[in-house]
């Protein structure tokens, strides 16, 4: 017999149950767009904007 996971109480699109940083880049040749979601910080998720090849700035 299967033994039933955990299930949140809503559905959610991204878990934040997980304790882990999800961070995604958008690469152009004009900018990069960097986004990022940490745990406890709800389900906002930051988006900051970079001249392309600035990556100081990314790293910043």
């Amino acid at each position: 017999m299967p033994v039933a996971a955990h299930q949140p109480k809503a559905p959610t699109a991204i878990r934040t149950d997980l304790g882990a940083i999800f961070v995604s880049l958008e690469l152009s040749r004009s900018k990069w767009l960097i986004t990022s979601l940490s745990p406890g910080g709800g389900e906002k998720m930051s988006k900051h904007s970079v001249a392309a090849g600035d990556v100081a700035g990314m790293l910043a």
